[in-house]
């Protein structure tokens, strides 16, 4: 039993060393962060006035059971958001063809940005859109989506103005 010990100990000893030297080397050369080289300006969040402007759907997929279906272009279907510069918000939402999210709703609210990348929103009227965060892809593209019920629906803004 202590010959096997011994022969472990001695093994992991043999190991370590090129480990740490290893790390050593690796450590010691790595290239430092030249003068000049750090960020010259603070991280640019989009403000209100980058997002201001018209919005409309140019996804609105829903998905159940692994089949999808993407309801922009179906008749009586269409969303439509127009985001001011005081944070107000307000659009149409209408789904006529899917029968357990046929809704029309008249959207009026506020909308806010979430530092660092975000949109949420808050309506007068109920409407699944208040529980989405919507990513900002860039300053003329929101996308988010909204899970309950069995069905996942994405939504993706498009500015058009």
């Amino acid at each position: 039993m202590k010959y096997a010990q011994a022969m472990l100990h001695s093994s992991l000893r043999s190991l370590c060393v090129p480990a740490i030297t290893l790390l050593l080397a690796v450590a010691c050369t790595a290239e430092r962060e030249r003068a000049g080289s750090e960020p010259t300006e603070p991280q640019q969040y989009p403000t209100l006035s980058d997002l201001a402007g018209s919005y409309s759907a140019t996804r609105l997929i829903v998905e159940r059971q692994g089949s999808w279906t993407n309801l922009v272009g179906e008749p009586d279907t269409r969303l439509d958001i127009q985001l001011n510069l005081d944070g107000s918000v307000h659009g149409q939402l209408k789904i006529g063809t899917d029968p357990q999210l046929r809704s029309k709703n008249t959207l009026v609210g506020r909308w806010r940005l979430r530092v660092p990348n975000g949109v949420s929103f808050d309506f007068e009227g109920q409407s699944f859109l208040e529980d989405i965060y919507f990513y900002i892809l860039s300053y003329d593209r929101l996308q988010g989506d909204w899970f309950g019920e069995g069905v996942m629906i994405t939504v993706e803004l498009q500015r058009v103005d």
